[in-house]
């Protein structure tokens, strides 16, 4: 994986990285829970929940952040 990363020029990747763009992908494209929960071999859907909704927190965290940067750029251009 790392080499294929390398060679795209998309840097180090691993298979979780893999399976958190598999998973996220199906998420936002409307794909149901259930089917992504059993494309990721999980047991119980409350494990796939859980692992989306770690991805949700990153998201929202990296939104926000570049919400914060694009104000404190328009702030120095006042």
């Amino acid at each position: 994986m790392k080499k294929i990363g390398e060679n795209l020029g998309i840097g180090n990747i691993s298979t979780y990285t893999a399976r958190h763009s598999f998973a996220t992908v199906l998420k936002r494209s409307g794909v149901n829970i259930s089917y992504i929960s059993e494309s990721l071999s999980h047991n119980n859907i409350k494990t796939t929940e859980n692992y989306l909704s770690s991805f949700e927190k990153d998201e929202r965290i990296k939104n926000a952040q570049l919400l914060t940067d694009f104000m404190n750029t328009e702030d120095l251009r006042n």
